[in-house]
């Protein structure tokens, strides 16, 4: 594969940026206790805030101070028996730590802690001060170093890792708090993020756009509505899009995902013209990742951060998702808090795509053509599927 580097003129002038920074040292607390190499531990935010210090850009940036989130914010996309049931959990663990109380199927990676649902409430918390902080031009964008995750919580059920889903909830407090229109979250985690999905799938002020891996299905969260043919419904259809990778052998890095920006989410995006933009960050199609093994680099993340920021007036928040190996994960979101600050955007890879990422692509443009403007001139792709 020929490979040369790709230098896109900026969209933005280049000037410093007030970028907030949001962590709270109170989110280590919950852990796993029976399992200590679970791979959603503490040291995922802690040592992340830790580089992000060493590196200078925390002086660099402003730093917000939060507080656990209320339940009637919690309640914008949670149910009350479901709120309430993680309550119960906490008390459960504060007799038993050591049990697996979440009740899910054999064998899922859901833990609860004696301090699960008050780290909850405060990742929550630290993601709508952070917007509103943007919002109401105290910062100009932001980042938020936030756990437990959130974008597989459902309405009411706790799925993957994550208990109350920090980013959608942040989207709804943003519409009716602080009179936000339209919103785009777009989700680079590997992992599709089914209760973001489900909470705007027929929502038309919510532009719901993923990339990650589905591997035909066999990938988590092993749901059909991952693919690309989830289009959202009702009012809402057309503004759920899915780039569904199908990663067999073939490694999914850098070409895959900026080819992936530059013709599907970038124009959508252009088009919705948000007036708030949220990422679900999760690094872990980083390289080295251990549950995702794609080969994409801190540069990728900072170049599609950069190229976000021409977007709803340069209103962007990365809000943390996934993301398992510590050092990888830490220089990702260094990466993309330098271009945050205004440091110019870095140099990145340019050459052509893999074969199969290259249908995954084709797939969600013909199925979103209808519906998208900026997507008709693309033919429909005649490669196969495997």
């Amino acid at each position: 594969m020929s490979e040369s580097k790709r230098n896109d003129p900026s969209p933005l002038q280049q000037k410093n940026y007030r970028t907030g920074l949001v962590y709270d040292e109170r989110m280590t607390l919950h852990k796993c206790s029976f399992d200590l190499n679970h791979v959603e531990h503490p040291d995922r935010v802690s040592k992340m805030y830790d580089y992000l210090q060493e590196e200078g850009l925390v002086s660099r940036c402003v730093r917000i101070i939060a507080g656990p989130a209320t339940e009637e914010v919690v309640l914008l996309v949670h149910s009350p028996e479901y709120i309430a049931q993680v309550q119960a959990w906490q008390k459960e663990a504060e007799v038993d730590p050591n049990q697996n109380p979440c009740k899910l199927e054999e064998g899922s990676p859901t833990y609860l802690s004696p301090h699960v649902y008050n780290c909850a409430m405060l990742a929550v918390g630290c993601a709508i001060k952070l917007v509103e902080a943007v919002l109401q031009g105290e910062v100009d964008n932001g980042l938020a170093i936030i756990r437990p995750p959130g974008h597989h919580a459902e309405m009411d059920e706790a799925v993957g890792f994550c208990f109350f889903n920090n980013t959608s909830i942040a989207a709804r407090y943003a519409q009716t708090e602080l009179n936000v229109k339209r919103i785009l979250i777009l989700d680079w985690d590997i992992h599709h993020g089914n209760g973001t999905q489900h909470a705007f799938y027929s929502d038309p002020s919510v532009l719901y756009l993923s990339l990650h891996r589905y591997d035909q299905g066999k990938y988590f969260p092993y749901m059909d509505e991952s693919n690309f043919s989830a289009v959202g419904e009702g009012k809402g259809e057309g503004f759920n899009v899915n780039v569904a990778w199908n990663k067999g052998s073939e490694v999914i890095g850098d070409l895959e995902y900026i080819a992936a920006f530059h013709r599907i989410v970038l124009p959508v995006a252009q088009e919705f013209n948000p007036d708030l933009v949220l990422v679900s960050c999760g690094f872990d199609a980083a390289k080295k990742d251990p549950l995702g093994r794609c080969n994409v680099t801190p540069g990728c993340y900072a170049y599609m951060t950069h190229h976000l920021k021409s977007l709803a007036q340069g209103k962007l928040v990365l809000i943390l998702e996934g993301g398992y190996n510590v050092q990888e994960m830490s220089e990702c979101m260094a990466a993309c808090s330098r271009v945050l600050l205004g440091d110019a955007p870095p140099t990145v890879a340019s050459g052509i795509p893999t074969r199969i990422s290259e249908t995954s692509i084709a797939n969600t443009i013909q199925a979103h053509r209808k519906y998208w403007k900026c997507l008709q001139d693309h033919r429909p792709s005649s490669l196969p599927d495997d």
